[in-house]
C-alpha cells in the first residue's frame, strides 16, 4: 500500500468513527422511545379540579388508561393506587387492570368524610409517572345530626366550668346548625344554663360555650346531656365524676328517732362537709367540742372521736370526716347540743321521751305454760298469749295514739281478736282447731304494731312457739267380738262398747256418737242405768282414771235384705271436739235354713224366706167354691 493510499485509510476510519459517536444518542432515544400506543397518564371522570363534594357521600369515580395521543389504552394491565391529602377518606384498595374485562376503563367509589380543600392522586404502582392528580377539592360538611359535649372528665362541686357544644354531621364535621337547646345531668344538684338559642356555622373556630357548675358531689360517673329542642332530633352528653369540695363546716345530726325513747342510746353524728353539704374526707386537725346544755341529764356513754375527752358536759376531741357520740338519758326531756370549735350548722335538740315501748324490755308469753314450745291439745286446749308492754327503761308503756296491736299465728292456730286488760297489757286466745299435716312442727303465735312485727334490737323477731298435740284424750274399744255381731233381718240387737280415759286427766261431759246404717238405735245404758239421749248420741257419766266406762247400745236392723247393718261409733266433748278415735261395729247376717217338705233338705236361703213361701202358697189358693171334701173323693184336674 502506497502512503497515499495509507492516508486515506486512516481518515476514512476517522471519519467513520465520527459517525458512530454522533449516531449514539439517536440511536438511544430511538431505543428507549415508546410506542405511540403505549399508557402514558390516567383520565379521572366525576371528579375535577375545584369539584364541590359533600363529607360522607360515596362519590363514582372512572379512571382510564391513556396513551400519549389521548386514546384509550385497551391494552393495559398496570396496578394502580388511591391517595389524598383529605384525612379520613375512603378510597379504593390497589387494583390491577384485567384487559380482558376492563378495556383500560374502571369505576371506583370515593368518599370523602373531612370538611376542607383536599387534593386527590391516582399513579400507577410500578410507573410513578403514570398518573392523574385533582390538585383541589372542597368538601363541604352535611347536615347536622348530634351534638358533640366537651367536659372535664372530673369536676369539684361549686366550681365553674365551661362546656362546649358543637354541631357535627355524620361524619364527625362542624356544621352549620341554628335553634335551641335544653341541658340536663344526672348529678343531683347543679346550676345549668337555661334553654339558649344558638346559631352556628361550620366556619366557626370555636364551638358554642355555655357555664355549668356541679353542687353535689358523688364517686360515680355523672352525666350532661344537651339536647335540641326545635325537632331536629340532636343530642350529645359528656360525662364526669364530681368530687366534694375543701371543708367548710360540721354537720350535726342524730340516727335515733324522733322522739328518742328514754334509756336508749342516742347516737349524735358530726359530718364534715363543703359548702354544698358534700361529706368531705380531708379535714383540718382541729379540736372540736360537743357539749350538752346545762342541768342536762343526757350522759356520755363512748365516741369515736380521735383522742375524745370527756369533761361534764362535753366531749372534745380530733374530728375526722365522721365521727359520732353516743349519749343516754333516763329523763323525758328535751336536750340541746352544741358544736364548737369549728364552723357549724344549728345546734341540735333531742326529745327523750319514756314510755315509748320497747321489743327488747316487754315480755310476751302464754299465761299456761312457761316451756318453749308449748303443748296445745287439738279442738279441747287453749292458750292465753300475753303481751306486756314495756318502754326502754323497763317502765310499764302504753300503746302509741293511732297505733293498732294485733296477733297472728300459724296456721292452723286461731287467735282471738286482742283484748286489752290493762293500759299496755295485752292477750289473746290461742286454739287448734284442727291438726297440722306435720304435727311434729312448731308453730308460732307473734304480735304486730300496725301489722309491722315487733322485733328486739338484734332483729330477733318477738314471739311464742306452739307445738300440737294431736294425739286422742280417751280410748274407745269394742268389747262385743266381732262372731257375735250376727243378725237377721229386723232383729233386735245389741253390743258393748268401754270408755277409758289416757293419762291423769277426767272427763267429766263426755257424749257417746253414733252413725248407724241399716240400724235404728234405740238406747245405750251403762252398769244397768240408761243413759240420756243427746243429739246423736247419749251422755255419759263422769269417767275417771282407771274407771273405765262400759256402754251397751240395743238396735233393731232394717227388715231389707242384702243391706249393710253397723255403726260408728266415738266420744266428743259438749262442744263437739273429737275425744276419741272412730270405731266400726259391722253385723253380719244369719244363714238362715228353709223346709221346703218331705225329703228335702234346709237349705241355705235368706231369713224369712220360708214364712214369705208359705204366705205366696196361701195366697195363690183360689177362693172360690172352697168345700171340705167327702171320704174317698177326690179332685181332678
Amino acid at each position: 500500500m502506497t502512503q497515499a493510499q495509507s492516508r486515506r485509510l486512516r481518515t476514512s476510519c476517522l471519519l467513520l468513527l465520527l459517525l458512530l459517536v454522533a449516531g449514539m444518542p439517536l440511536l438511544s432515544v430511538a431505543a428507549t422511545s415508546l410506542p405511540a400506543t403505549a399508557t402514558a397518564s390516567f383520565a379521572i371522570e366525576g371528579l375535577t379540579t375545584g369539584t364541590s363534594v359533600p363529607a360522607g357521600v360515596a362519590l363514582r369515580v372512572t379512571v382510564t388508561a391513556k396513551t400519549m395521543t389521548g386514546t384509550v389504552d385497551p391494552d393495559y394491565a398496570g396496578t394502580i393506587q388511591f391517595s389524598s391529602t383529605a384525612p379520613r377518606a375512603l378510597l379504593p384498595a390497589r387494583y390491577t387492570f384485567n384487559p380482558s374485562v376492563d378495556r383500560g376503563s374502571r369505576e371506583f367509589l370515593v368518599t370523602f368524610q373531612s370538611y376542607g380543600l383536599w387534593e386527590l392522586l391516582v399513579q400507577d404502582l410500578n410507573t410513578p409517572t403514570i398518573k392523574s392528580h385533582v390538585p383541589s377539592i372542597t368538601v363541604t360538611p352535611g347536615p347536622p345530626v348530634r351534638f358533640t359535649v366537651a367536659l372535664d372528665s372530673a369536676t369539684v362541686a361549686g366550681t365553674g366550668y365551661t362546656l362546649q357544644v358543637l354541631p357535627v354531621d355524620a361524619s364527625g364535621n362542624r356544621t352549620d346548625y341554628t335553634g335551641r337547646v335544653h341541658f340536663e345531668t344526672t348529678v343531683l344538684r347543679a346550676v345549668l344554663p337555661p334553654d339558649t338559642d344558638v346559631s352556628f356555622t361550620a366556619e366557626q373556630a370555636t364551638p358554642l360555650e355555655f357555664p355549668i357548675t356541679f353542687l353535689s358531689a358523688s364517686p360515680e360517673l355523672k352525666t350532661l346531656t344537651v339536647t335540641d329542642v326545635t325537632g331536629q332530633n340532636l343530642t350529645g352528653s359528656a360525662s364526669t365524676v364530681v368530687s366534694a369540695g375543701p371543708f367548710a363546716r360540721v354537720k350535726l345530726f342524730t340516727t335515733s328517732p324522733d322522739p328518742t325513747p328514754t334509756c336508749s342510746e342516742a347516737t349524735l353524728v358530726l359530718k364534715a362537709e363543703d359548702a354544698w353539704e358534700n361529706p368531705v374526707t380531708e379535714v383540718p386537725a382541729a379540736t372540736v367540742t360537743l357539749c350538752t346544755a346545762p342541768g342536762s341529764s343526757a350522759t356520755f356513754v363512748r365516741s369515736t372521736l380521735e383522742r375524745a375527752v370527756y369533761s361534764p358536759p362535753c366531749v372534745r376531741g380530733t374530728l375526722a370526716s365522721i365521727s359520732q357520740v353516743v349519749w343516754k338519758n333516763t329523763k323525758p326531756e328535751d336536750v340541746e347540743f352544741t358544736v364548737s370549735g369549728v364552723a357549724a350548722r344549728a345546734p341540735l335538740t333531742l326529745h327523750f321521751q319514756a314510755g315509748t315501748p320497747s321489743a327488747q324490755t316487754s315480755s310476751f308469753s302464754f299465761s299456761e305454760s312457761t316451756t318453749e314450745p308449748a303443748a296445745l291439745l287439738l279442738r279441747s286446749g287453749q292458750l292465753t298469749a300475753q303481751l306486756t308492754l314495756r318502754d326502754q327503761c323497763g317502765d310499764p308503756a302504753t300503746l302509741p295514739a293511732g297505733k293498732l296491736l294485733s296477733f297472728a299465728a300459724n296456721p292452723p292456730l286461731s287467735v282471738t281478736p286482742p283484748v286489752e286488760e290493762a293500759p299496755g297489757r295485752w292477750k289473746t286466745s290461742v286454739s287448734l282447731p284442727e291438726c297440722p299435716s306435720d304435727a311434729s312442727k312448731t308453730l308460732a303465735v307473734w304480735p304486730l304494731i300496725d301489722n309491722e312485727v315487733l322485733k328486739k334490737p338484734s332483729g330477733e323477731q318477738v314471739k311464742r312457739l306452739v307445738l300440737a298435740q294431736c294425739s286422742t284424750l280417751a280410748k274407745l274399744s269394742v268389747l262385743t267380738s266381732a262372731d257375735s255381731l250376727v243378725a237377721e233381718p229386723g232383729e233386735l240387737v245389741e253390743f258393748e262398747v268401754e270408755v277409758s280415759t289416757e293419762g291423769d286427766l277426767t272427763l267429766t261431759s263426755g257424749v257417746l256418737m253414733l252413725e248407724p246404717q241399716g240400724l235404728t238405735v234405740t238406747g245405750a245404758s251403762s252398769s244397768g242405768q240408761a243413759l240420756p239421749a243427746r243429739g246423736g248420741g247419749f251422755e255419759l257419766p263422769e269417767l275417771r282414771k282407771g274407771s273405765p266406762l262400759t256402754v251397751k247400745v240395743t238396735a233393731q236392723t232394717t227388715t231389707q235384705l242384702q243391706q249393710t247393718v253397723g255403726t260408728k261409733v266415738w266420744v266428743v266433748d259438749p262442744e263437739g271436739a273429737l275425744l276419741t278415735q272412730m270405731e266400726r261395729v259391722d253385723f253380719q247376717q244369719k244363714d238362715l235354713g228353709v223346709d221346703v217338705g218331705c225329703g228335702c233338705h234346709t237349705g241355705g236361703l235368706p231369713g224369712q224366706l220360708a214364712t214369705w213361701l208359705a204366705l205366696l202358697g196361701v195366697a195363690s189358693r183360689q177362693r172360690g167354691g172352697l168345700r171340705r171334701l167327702r171320704r174317698g173323693e177326690r179332685i181332678d184336674p
